[in-house]
């Protein structure tokens, strides 16, 4: 159950930081919102991610792990998305615009990030 609280608490956490620095990124201030994208979050970054990385073990060698963050994303975003608890748009930082696609990759890289620096050092 702790595990479990944690994964959650550290997905919510990596949710609000993307919030505050990616003004492309939306998801709706509710605590029931952060609450549902946290839960997605936590399945799709502990329980599918893992799998996904047995299955595509032959594509990132070749890829060098590009499938692993390509499919990493496009879950994020199709699960997120599809359920309207976050919305990725284009946005321009520091004079330069970044496109929707290229914000959904930037969104899942700074979570994925978050997650990973809180797990090593909490």
């Amino acid at each position: 159950m702790k595990s479990l609280f944690r994964k959650i608490l550290f997905s919510s956490i990596a949710i609000f930081l993307t919030g505050a620095w990616n003004k492309g990124f939306a998801i709706e201030y509710s605590w029931l919102a952060y609450l549902k994208a946290s839960i997605i979050i936590a399945f799709i970054y502990y329980l599918i991610i893992p799998v996904s990385k047995l299955i595509l073990l032959p594509f990132n060698i070749i890829t060098m792990g590009l499938v692993s963050v390509i499919f990493y994303s496009l879950a994020l975003y199709f699960l997120l998305s599809g359920l309207s608890l976050i919305q990725v748009k284009e946005w321009v930082f520091n004079g330069y615009e970044i496109t929707r696609l290229m914000n959904i990759f930037l969104v899942a890289f700074s979570i994925s990030t978050i997650i990973n620096l809180m797990e090593k050092f909490v």
